[in-house]
């Protein structure tokens, strides 16, 4: 034990001779002479030392006056010698000790003291400095080629020997319902869906009401035509066409030529066709007494391709409408021009349309992409979002009143005598736009020209049912929080109100309030509602707070009146992600669920929400590894299990957002792959919509998108068809069905390793890989020699990489994150044969805003593991994947909170054993990781019926060869010959519908024969199919 100094002084006032119990020590006193203790001792007591090494040891006094005689010994010379000055020299492995004589004359005492010290030497060997550098990579050994049985698309006779996979199906055995509604579409405006996508309107900034958020301000996408002076007259409450509307254009012609404005349209510009005819509308008035013409012209180049003539103006607010018809077919440098000749004039709502919208109608559809929704065959629409519902902030988020024009109180607005006009829309400002901006060349705002009226009309069209979401109260919990208005504010109540409202707006005859608005706007019959989503991607107490009002608001109201509001169903919502990266966002709503329902034993969980909202977007690999999400086993059915289960249950589910992150072809299919687990949960899993719906290249929010579009074209992404193929062939009723030889057992751990950063810069030493199996040195470099890195190391994405002072650095704090998003700054080092290794590296952080990501298991940038230490700007320690290029998010089970500090050396070991990882900062354990036994399959299946009681099977292969599965239906009756397929195929991974080229990847249809009871059929490799199996005397 060490001695205290309060010990050592009490046991020095004694006056006893002290030896101290700490090594190397030696102190004496008396009770005479208490300060004046003579102290004798060792620089070191223990020493440490690496073979080869030497140090002195030097004896250090107090209180002595004379030192007569020093002399050293050591116990053990083989080990450790020592020469007569006290120098150690470290000679080889080992322990000893030095043993030091010291003959010294204590002050006040001409006596000679004697005292012998010691020292603990331990010797190690030193540590091999020299680098160890990879072999070459061995030469991949042969894929064995996949046993073919059959010609694709095509029967054969029934065989177990001769498939790849068995499928069992009992056509009697009718599971359970599947939900009629399953698939469905979400749209959202963000890159620019709505205005300047599916919305027809040509002219952007139509009333002028851009914010300086815009380039040109209210002036935006507008320019001066000829010798003119046009400028917004602002917040006009006055003479404005209407409040809602505050602002308008004045043109000022003083010249003796026609002269006016321009408008660019959106994006890439106007498109027009040969012969087509476009509806042109204006509000205008005469100022200083005008009262003549006003000229309208569609502008090809400097060419006119259509042009028309208002006579004579007023001097008030009056609409005209003209009739423009093109001469020419073009797609750039179109441009509409209204203009006058002498004089001044206001205008406001400058509009063109094409007249060939989706179903003829006026303020219409875009033809060509409604067609495309409607050829998806879906069950329900969502919208308006999304994000754009909550807003940046409160005051800019989705206002269902306001699409549909509503007053500053929240009441309908008369506009001309009746309401919904769409001059009486306020403008919003969309959240996808930047916030920030004082000079967007492509601002988004919403004319609210598409409002939920048109939505709930275009459901109606393409034979879906709507599903609205309102804002809850709260706004973006990423951008602002989630603020909103307090709970017991009348401000809030107004958005329990507008929910209310909501509902007798789509289902109120003439006598209610908002019944009569919808009547008014075109529409006698109620719209079809059974869904209410009440936020979007919101989470915590607050929120279950002002979601729980709703609850209880339309309980109320269902007791009050059953008829309007006895069925409408509110849906939760369980934040941003999946239950396994976002788990504990996730699981906190069942929590709230389970909570709620134990306050309310008389309510059932319908009471509390009809469904849950998921979103989630996750790498292909999540979808294949993931096709039982929603099984019984992971989301229980019960709700006392709600909160135990895997992945919760108990609640219904709206999957609401999910897509795997890329428009390959390979994405595709895992999306089709975990869509046979949607259709085989289709009694909990209500509805499941693809995100986001549209993708415009000139101004991109968010990708990949299911339909890419610009001014004149569009073209469906692959998963688009994997859609279309569910969509037209949804089963209501699940067939159980069993098949076997399609699981893949998992790939251990192996490969490479790396360091890499985030937007961080970083320093890096002493990378070592040593092999578990054999203790042998597999790697190693201490970056000694600069071109070593060049040489042995690959920089694999950016980042400034240098070899300075023995250290490899990387020296940008900023990484290319659109190009290298799934990646990061990284660079590998090592063999991709590499297994079973430890590996260790040193890192210290530079500057910027994260810490490491520190690579593993590298077969190369597109397929790897890597620990990302400081991740989340600097919050979160966890593993992430990348698999097929795209990056997963948390994986779950390996999430710990973690900051990395400047200029502080981490010690980093990754430990890779089989399917198992370990990984240690500083010696302690952050992650112990097992990749399942399981990884999916080589082809999934779901089979169910519907009305027709057709048998319909789904085959998904997600592998590059042909496979033939032996189907056997029993129970089925009597079945056809011949069966309707329908295929979607393609011919490598990497498939991607380009937009204006020719699709590669389609849906094809056709018919085979030769079906019976037991049959072999072959599915293409990379394919999605449906059989329709029918009975005798089906058509």
């Amino acid at each position: 034990m060490r001695l205290s100094k309060k010990k050592i002084l009490a046991l020095c006032m004694s006056g006893a001779l002290i030896l101290s119990s700490v090594p190397g020590v030696y102190m004496e006193s008396t009770a005479a002479n208490k300060s004046s203790v003579a102290v004798v001792k060792l620089s070191e007591t223990n020493l440490k030392l690496v073979k080869g090494k030497q140090k002195k040891i030097k004896v250090t006094v107090k209180n002595v006056s004379k030192l007569k005689k020093v002399t050293f010994k050591s116990k053990n010379k083989k080990i450790a010698s020592v020469t007569s000055k006290g120098v150690v020299k470290a000679v080889k492995a080992g322990s000893t000790k030095i043993e030091v004589t010291v003959r010294y004359i204590p002050k006040n005492s001409q006596k000679v003291s004697k005292k012998t010290l010691k020292c603990t030497v331990k010797v190690s060997k030193p540590e091999d400095t020299t680098d160890v550098l990879p072999d070459a990579e061995a030469q991949p050994t042969a894929t064995p080629v996949p046993a073919v049985y059959g010609e694709a698309g095509k029967v054969s006779e029934y065989s177990k020997e001769k498939s790849n996979y068995s499928l069992s199906v009992d056509a009697s055995d009718k599971v359970h319902d599947i939900s009629d509604i399953l698939y469905g579409i979400f749209i959202e405006d963000i890159n620019f869906a709505a205005d300047g996508g599916l919305y027809a309107e040509m002219v952007q900034n139509r009333s002028f009401e851009f914010t300086k958020l815009a380039s040109d301000n209210e002036k935006h996408a507008w320019n001066n035509v000829g010798d003119v002076t046009a400028n917004v007259v602002k917040d006009d409450k006055t003479g404005c066409l209407n409040v809602n509307n505050p602002n308008y254009m004045v043109i000022e012609n003083k010249s003796d030529e026609e002269a006016g404005i321009g408008n660019k349209g959106f994006l890439d510009g106007m498109s027009i066709k040969k012969n087509a005819g476009y509806d042109f509308s204006i509000y205008a008035k005469g100022i200083d007494g005008y009262t003549g013409s006003l000229n309208v012209k569609i502008m090809n180049g400097k060419e006119v391709a259509g042009s028309g003539t208002i006579e004579k103006v007023t001097s008030d607010w009056k609409k005209y409408e003209l009739k423009l018809d093109s001469n020419v077919t073009s797609n750039r440098n179109v441009k509409l021009q209204v203009t006058i000749p002498k004089g001044k004039i206001a205008v406001d709502m400058v509009s063109l349309f094409p007249q060939d919208t989706y179903k003829g109608r006026k303020n219409g559809l875009r033809k060509d992409l409604a067609q495309k929704l409607e050829e998806l065959h879906p069950g329900f629409l969502r919208f308006p979002g999304g994000c754009v519902v909550e807003g940046a902030t409160i005051e800019t988020r989705y206002n269902w009143k306001d699409s549909i024009g509503a007053d500053a109180s929240g009441q309908p607005f008369e506009f001309n005598g009746t309401y919904g006009d769409v001059a009486a829309r306020k403008q919003g400002q969309n959240i996808w736009t930047d916030e920030w901006a004082t000079n967007d060349q492509n601002p988004s705002f919403m004319t609210y020209g598409l409002g939920f009226y048109e939505y709930f009309q275009l459901a109606e069209d393409i034979g879906a049912i709507g599903v609205p979401v309102i804002n809850c109260g709260k706004c973006c919990m990423g951008q602002s929080n989630g603020n909103g208005p307090a709970l017991d504010s009348a401000e809030f109540k107004q958005y329990i109100q507008d929910a209310l409202d909501l509902v007798e707006f789509c289902r109120g005859d003439k006598t209610t309030k908002w019944g009569k608005i919808r009547i008014a706007m075109g529409h006698k019959e109620p719209f079809e509602l059974k869904y209410i989503g009440i936020g979007n991607e919101q989470w915590g107490d607050d929120f279950f707070k002002h979601y729980e009002a709703f609850v209880d608001a339309f309980n109320d109201a269902k007791k009050t009146n059953p008829a309007l509001y006895g069925d409408i169903e509110l849906m939760f919502t369980a934040g941003v992600d999946d239950g396994d990266s976002g788990k504990d966002i996730y699981m906190q709503a069942y929590n709230e669920a389970a909570k709620w329902l134990k306050a309310h034993p008389d309510k059932t969980i319908n009471d509390f929400a009809g469904a849950i909202d998921h979103h989630y977007y996750n790498e292909p690999s999540w979808f294949l590894t993931h096709t039982d999400y929603y099984d019984e086993k992971n989301y229980s059915r019960d709700t006392d299990n709600m909160t135990t289960s895997t992945y919760g249950g108990g609640m219904n589910v709206f999957l609401g957002e999910y897509a795997a992150q890329s428009n390959t072809w390979k994405a595709a299919l895992s999306e089709a792959a975990y869509m046979t687990g949607l259709e085989r949960n289709g009694d909990i899993v209500k509805m499941a919509a693809y995100a986001p719906l549209f993708g415009n290249l000139t101004a991109l929010h968010w990708s990949p998108d299911l339909i890419w579009f610009n001014n004149n074209t569009v073209t469906s992404s692959v998963n688009y068809y994997v859609q279309k193929i569910f969509a037209k062939n949804a089963g209501t009723t699940l067939l159980k069905s069993d098949m076997t030889g399609a699981t893949v057992t998992s790939k251990p751990f192996g490969g490479k390793v790396g360091v890499g950063t985030w937007n961080t810069a970083a320093k890096f030493d002493n990378v070592k890989v040593v092999s578990k199996d054999t203790g042998k040195i597999l790697g190693k470099e201490t970056f000694t020699k600069a071109a070593n890195f060049s040489k042995y190391w690959e920089q694999a994405t950016d980042g400034v990489w240098s070899v300075k002072n023995g250290k490899l650095v990387q020296s940008s704090d900023v990484t290319n994150t659109i190009t290298y998003g799934n990646q990061g700054s990284v660079a590998y080092f090592g063999n991709g044969s590499w297994k079973n290794y430890t590996y260790t590296v040193e890192a210290t952080k530079i500057s910027g805003q994260e810490g490491f990501m520190i690579p593993f298991s590298v077969g190369d940038k597109n397929e790897n593991y890597f620990w990302n230490i400081g991740g989340w700007n600097n919050t979160v320690s966890c593993l992430q994947k990348v698999s097929g290029g795209s990056k997963s998010g948390q994986l779950a089970g390996t999430v710990t909170s973690c900051t990395i500090a400047d200029d502080v050396k981490y010690n980093i070991k990754i430990e890779v054993k089989d399917r198992n990882v370990k990984c240690y900062l500083d010696g302690l354990l952050y992650v112990d990781y097992t990749i399942p036994e399981t990884e999916g399959s080589e082809s999934y299946q779901v089979v169910s019926t519907d009305k027709t009681e057709d048998v319909i099977v789904k085959l998904v292969n997600v592998t590059g060869a042909d496979k033939t599965f032996a189907v056997d239906i029993a129970n089925a009756g009597e079945i056809s010959d011949e069966a309707d397929v329908d295929v979607v195929a393609g011919n490598s991974e990497t498939d991607d519908n380009i937009l204006g080229k020719e699709e590669i990847v389609t849906l094809k249809s056709d018919k085979v024969s030769g079906i019976k009871d037991k049959f072999n059929y072959t599915v293409p490799k990379y394919s999605v199919t449906v059989l329709r199996i029918k009975h005798n005397g089906d058509n």
